[in-house]
């Protein structure tokens, strides 16, 4: 999707180079589970990873 769409209607407006790092940046960011486990590792009680936006985009609700 970020290859197909994203970037090339950014680059029709000009943007390519803001948006075309978005793959590697988005392959090497945590998942929704190893940000979990690592809010649980450093002493949150419960942890729980919401995806939205088709799963390029999340929300982490961590309670100390």
């Amino acid at each position: 999707m970020i290859e197909n769409i994203v970037v090339p209607v950014a680059s029709g407006y000009g943007l390519e180079n803001e948006y075309k790092y978005l793959k590697s940046s988005i392959r090497d960011f945590l998942t929704g589970n190893e940000l979990e486990k690592l809010a649980l590792e450093v002493g949150f009680s419960t942890a729980k990873h919401f995806e939205i936006g088709f799963g390029f985009m999340g929300n982490l609700v961590a309670i100390r």
